[in-house]
């Protein structure tokens, strides 16, 4: 073995001796005696004896990985968080150009959704309609009026299941859009169902807040009444207490990001949220609706 470390004379009838031999099986070899030495010199040396091999393996964990990006955009199917984040982050990398050309919608779901053959066509396996609301009290049915942004309502035509259904152009279309949602559950959090890319739009279907958001009601019935507000505030504490537990700091908690269900409230929009990885946060940057964010936030950045 001296010649991987001193370069012997031998070369020839070395290379020659390499020819049948499994790399990995040397490797395991030098292992076996040397348990406490470094081998990473052995290790470099016999990769540069075999650089075919080397190259072989390369190519082919790319192709494998190149083969998984592509799948992710091939149709729509039952995936994991973990795919639902490569998709989001494939999507957010190359989509822009690859769905130009493309007229079948991709996609990864979670629960909820049931695609059929790999399909999940919008406005025929799901259809979507303008969310528009008023309001009476919480908890009792709504009457049209109003708008709702570019949140619709959508109902499978199969299950009759309702969700809301948010549609982000791709160019616009961040990771960070999905990645909280999809990784922490929790009751005062709005459930993501799956992620869809059709027609140079993602569609992020979630819980239905139906509703409406607490700025659409004050905008219709006037200031909210005490009880309401002790109501809200029980829901919404409970759902930032768990977000914090987890690290996760919103930064964009405002009337129109907080939503009503028949029997609770609950958090949406987290495109703005970061997830801390020290006890203290420093943003680099204001985030936020402005005329939301705390003076605190604001005085650095006032001269």
């Amino acid at each position: 073995m001296e010649y991987m470390s001193t370069g012997s004379e031998n070369k020839e009838e070395f290379d020659l001796l390499l020819t049948d031999l499994n790399m990995s099986e040397v490797i395991d070899i030098m292992e076996n005696l040397y348990p406490k030495g470094d081998l990473t010199i052995y290790k470099d040396n016999l990769i540069a004896l075999h650089p075919e091999k080397n190259k072989n393996e390369e190519r082919t964990e790319s192709l494998l990985f190149s083969r998984r990006e592509v799948s992710l955009l091939s149709c729509v199917k039952y995936g994991t968080v973990e795919d639902l984040l490569a998709f989001a982050n494939q999507v957010s990398n190359t989509a822009k150009q690859l769905c130009q050309h493309r007229r079948q919608e991709s996609g990864i779901i979670l629960n909820m959704i049931k695609p059929k053959n790999g399909r999940y066509k919008i406005d025929s396996d799901v259809l979507l309609f303008p969310w528009k609301l008023t309001y009476r009290n919480i908890g009792t049915d709504f009457i049209p009026r109003g708008a709702f942004g570019k949140v619709y309502l959508a109902q499978d035509t199969e299950t009759k299941k309702r969700m809301a259904c948010k549609m982000v152009p791709v160019e616009q279309f961040k990771p960070s859009d999905v990645e909280i949602q999809a990784c922490f559950r929790h009751e005062n959090i709005a459930e993501l169902y799956g992620a869809i890319l059709w027609d140079e739009t993602i569609h992020l279907f979630m819980e239905a807040g139906e509703g409406g958001s607490v700025l659409e009601k004050i905008e219709s019935c006037g200031p909210l009444r005490e009880f309401e507000v002790i109501w809200l505030a029980k829901h919404i504490l409970k759902g930032l207490e768990f977000l914090h537990s987890k690290g996760v700091i919103h930064q964009d908690i405002k009337p129109s990001n907080i939503v009503f269900m028949s029997t609770k409230a609950v958090l949406v929009d987290f495109g703005l949220s970061v997830q801390m990885t020290e006890e203290v946060y420093y943003p680099k940057e204001l985030r936020g609706t402005e005329v939301m964010i705390v003076h605190e936030r604001i005085a650095p950045y006032i001269s």
